[in-house]
């Protein structure tokens, strides 16, 4: 256990060194996807799934193999079609570091079911892993009717340097769900969702958005 307390410590060390490593680059890119999302009802609740193996660049899987730190703030918005207004969301980050000695990625993943850490062996495996969402979820402002037409946009940004950004993370993780905020989850999603709209605005290496085809809702089990 000593050993693993021992590398999560490294790479919260080297997250940080990573990420000033990054600041001081300035690099960014910003790109645009249409993308199919796989939206289905789990034990009551929205989960997506869809993959995005194009975030790990031949740049960034050059970086990861040679030591530092990434971090990918993953963030999921079910949208109302007309109006955009974001009717469920998820928040997912991984923090990645390449353990040399050992030849494997060492990764920490937090999200709406909490935090674990893991280890991949390969680049491949990393990428299926962490360029993939696998029943990602959605945390629910609203209760959601049937037939209700949405669209998705999932916003992945590569090495964020605002602190605005890490600190707002940071409070969705502990509070996912909104219940422990002043004032109704609705403005706690709304708060947090803002700091998303423009990806221009962002400080980071690199910016992804993906939006998927106008859809109808898939019916809840139990309500036909």
């Amino acid at each position: 256990m000593s050993v693993v307390r021992n590398k999560i410590c490294l790479l919260a060390f080297l997250v940080v060194i990573g990420l000033a490593a990054s600041a001081w680059a300035q690099v960014k890119d910003v790109r645009k996807y249409k993308r199919e999302m796989d939206l289905a009802w789990r034990a009551g609740q929205l989960e997506l799934s869809m993959v995005f193996p194009e975030v790990f660049t031949k740049k960034h899987r050059k970086r990861l193999e040679s030591g530092f730190a990434s971090q990918i703030v993953i963030h999921a918005q079910l949208l109302e079609h007309k109006k955009g207004t974001a009717l469920a969301q998820a928040i997912l980050q991984y923090q990645i570091i390449y353990d040399m000695w050992e030849e494997k990625f060492t990764v920490r993943s937090e999200g709406p079911e909490g935090h674990r850490d893991f280890q991949l062996g390969s680049m491949d495996e990393l990428i299926k892993k962490c360029g993939a969402l696998d029943k990602l979820v959605l945390i629910q402002v609203m209760d959601l009717p049937a037939g209700l037409k949405y669209r998705m946009r999932v916003r992945i940004v590569v090495n964020p340097m605002s602190e605005e950004l890490r600190k707002k993370v940071r409070e969705y993780l502990s509070n996912p769900d909104g219940g422990s905020h002043i004032g109704s989850p609705r403005s706690f999603f709304g708060s947090f969702s803002k700091i998303f709209v423009d990806e221009k605005a962002f400080q980071a290496d690199a910016v992804y958005t993906y939006r998927s085809p106008k859809k109808a809702l898939p019916p809840k089990p139990g309500t036909d």
